[in-house]
């Protein structure tokens, strides 16, 4: 998996049944944008690597 599929995925357990890219892929995307911001907020991704993530789709 890459990682910007990890960082979709990360965000699925909070609602399964809302952010599940096969239910509803643009709250999908909007929640992985939460988490990657919040994966740099906390120092687990700088802001190059998060667009290095967010190109490599």
């Amino acid at each position: 998996m890459t990682d910007y599929e990890c960082i979709l995925l990360a965000g699925i357990p909070n609602a399964p049944s809302v952010y599940a890219p096969t239910v509803n892929p643009d709250l999908a995307k909007q929640r992985q944008k939460q988490v990657m911001n919040k994966m740099i907020e906390y120092g687990y991704l700088t802001e190059k690597e998060a667009d290095r993530i967010v190109r490599q789709k």
